[in-house]
């Protein structure tokens, strides 16, 4: 029993292997691919969307360095993978529903108080796009803590966007 325990404890202290957040996003095209089979979205196109606003709150200086790291592209994998159904029959649904994501995973980890809710807007309305957001984070509330609070849940969300990539 005290061997499983000192296993235990090792396993949650040992770094994570560095994975650029190229190819974790690259993996969660693919996911998004595979969710929205209805719509066969093209797996570059949800990344451009993330990108642009990235560029966007860069160049508006809302941020001194791009936001979408491996940590941040783990984070919204995790707020995807539960809130984006595979019943969306619209680009234009997927892209309000994966820039919601976006822009909660910007509000919970990102290092503003705030940023501007416009660039995450997409068609729609903003009435639309809040009730999404309050949704969103109600039901994700415990996964958003428990992702930065385990170590395991975080490499088990890891490992099954890098099992997109394969």
């Amino acid at each position: 029993m005290a061997d499983a325990t000192v296993t235990s404890e090792a396993s949650q202290s040992r770094p994570q292997p560095y994975i650029p957040p190229n190819e974790l996003l690259r993996c969660l095209g693919l996911f998004l691919h595979q969710r929205c089979s209805k719509l066969s979205p093209s797996t570059i196109w949800p990344i451009r969307w993330l990108r642009n606003i990235d560029t966007h709150l860069l160049v508006a200086g809302y941020q001194s360095k791009n936001f979408l790291s491996s940590g941040s592209v783990v984070f919204l994998y995790m707020l995807c993978r539960d809130l984006i159904s595979p019943e969306i029959d619209s680009m234009e649904e997927l892209q309000a529903s994966l820039l919601t994501c976006y822009y909660i995973t910007y509000c919970y980890i990102g290092i503003e108080l705030g940023y501007p809710p416009k660039p995450f807007l997409k068609g729609g309305s903003r009435t639309a796009f809040w009730e999404r957001c309050i949704s969103y984070s109600q039901i994700m509330s415990s996964k958003m803590m428990k992702i930065n609070n385990d170590r395991q849940f975080y490499r088990e969300v890891l490992a099954e966007l890098k099992a997109m990539g394969r």
